[in-house]
């Protein structure tokens, strides 16, 4: 008790009661002990005073803020966050109390079974969520390759639960993608903030220089953040050094991270966010906006940066995580509270249209018309959209994709042209294809269009 009362600033007091803080820490702590001896003296089963303790520690820090934890196990900690492990391929977070996937990873055994960001776990292999920690549940749903999770999810606007059973895979995740799309657009996207990404996104931008790209599309969509000094190396490749990326401010001095390294060669950028972008994602989006350097497209974002801090316990054992600062964009926004709200609104497919999209996986509909009419079949989709009314092997192609409507139609498949044509490019084996179909891609190269326009005006 000595070592916990030495910790708290002495003379403090309370006004309600007059009393110090080691005085009202002295009687909690005696109420804690007392009801601990009721219990194990008087409850009808016999508990286990470390699971108890553990419980009480739990919720003490459940009570300060969704990342506080305490790691009983640090070693397993520790081994859990290097290298590859068996999961679901998602993040997941606490968001107003409750277990909430940030980012599924696309391609994962998480986002091929349908899981969104956004939605509520409420239940894991039947236990329910409510009172588990944030570190409670990732132990559950990490596990040995090749075995299988049940998971209960909610989503929002819908109150009927969804059962969902997914097989654990090693996840390996790249970095960074990177493409020229479209009229020479450079399109980078990055999955997470690593070590290594910083270098991807600088050859990235050589190739785009030697081939003389129009403008670079940053994708940050579902993307959970990673490290922070990569988060600052890659808002550096965009500002000016010297001009403040972010600044974090807590228990310690505030303490400030600059755009670091030498000018860069200027395109025109738009940045993609969404519900997953988090973290590093966050910090990146916020100061190109705050900047005025690029424009921030998509939906409001996750809102999830704060800066936590391991504290190895005397029992050489365990571990608690607590968090110590929150970090704020060069204007001051609090991005843990508020998120990144983009300059222009761009929506993608609405919640009913993803479902249907996920019933065209597979479908042998699609497969079959790709085979018929060739891997190129969007591109000459838009060749023949174009092309004149005496054109019949043009004419031919847009009826046989009409009837491909009309039979997922049928099917009660609803989905929009762009719709159709993005589920054709999932399975296409050309990677443009997806790119060029995903209606916030194709809304950020239109927007591209203006920003040239505007400059060539000024």
């Amino acid at each position: 008790m000595f070592l916990i009362c030495a910790l708290l600033p002495l003379g403090w007091s309370s006004e309600e009661t007059g009393k110090t803080a080691d005085d009202e820490l002295v009687e909690n702590l005696a109420l804690f002990s007392e009801i601990l001896a009721y219990v194990k003296q008087s409850h009808l089963d016999t508990p286990d005073t470390k699971e108890l303790t553990d419980g009480a520690i739990n919720g003490m820090l459940r009570k300060l803020d969704p990342y506080s934890q305490y790691i009983p196990d640090y070693g397993d900690f520790r081994t859990q966050n290097r290298g590859n492990y068996g999961g679901l391929g998602m993040l997941i977070g606490i968001k107003e109390d409750m277990l909430t996937v940030v980012t599924p990873f696309k391609g994962s055994p998480a986002s091929l079974a349908g899981l969104e960001s956004g939605d509520v776990i409420s239940h894991i292999e039947g236990d329910s969520t409510a009172v588990m920690t944030l570190n409670e549940a990732v132990d559950l749903l990490r596990g040995e390759p090749g075995t299988p999770v049940s998971i209960m999810v909610v989503r929002e606007n819908d109150n009927r639960p969804v059962g969902v059973t997914v097989t654990r895979e090693v996840i390996r995740i790249p970095s960074v993608e990177q493409d020229i799309i479209g009229d020479n657009i450079g399109y980078i996207k990055i999955n997470q903030f690593l070590e290594t990404t910083a270098n991807d996104v600088d050859n990235a931008f050589v190739d785009f220089k030697a081939q003389n790209v129009r403008g670079v599309i940053l994708d940050l969509r579902l993307n959970p953040g990673g490290l922070l000094s990569s988060a600052v190396d890659i808002a550096s490749d965009f500002l000016t050094p010297g001009q403040l990326v972010v600044y974090s401010k807590g228990i310690e001095a505030r303490e400030d991270f600059k755009a670091k390294g030498e000018k860069r060669e200027y395109f025109p950028v738009i940045v993609l966010v969404d519900g997953g972008s988090a973290s590093a994602s966050e910090i990146v989006a916020g100061a190109i906006k705050d900047h005025g350097r690029g424009l921030v497209m998509g939906s409001k974002t996750f809102g999830k940066a704060s800066v936590q801090r391991v504290f190895p316990l005397s029992n050489s054992k365990s571990a608690v995580k607590l968090t110590v600062a929150r970090y704020f964009t060069p204007n001051g926004i609090d991005i843990d509270k508020i998120g990144i709200i983009p300059d222009v609104e761009s929506a993608w497919f609405s919640r009913s249209e993803r479902q249907m999209q996920l019933k065209l996986r597979d479908h042998e509909k699609l497969k079959t018309f790709i085979e018929e009419n060739g891997d190129d079949v969007l591109a000459q989709l838009a060749t023949a959209e174009h092309a004149s009314r005496d054109d019949r092997r043009a004419a031919k192609l847009l009826r046989s994709y009409q009837r491909l409507s009309d039979v997922l139609t049928e099917e009660q498949i609803v989905l929009s042209d762009i719709g159709v044509k993005y589920a054709l490019a999932q399975i296409t084996e050309d990677t443009r294809d997806e790119l060029e179909h995903d209606p916030q891609v194709v809304a950020a190269m239109e927007q591209l269009k203006v920003l040239e326009l505007f400059a060539a005006q000024n």
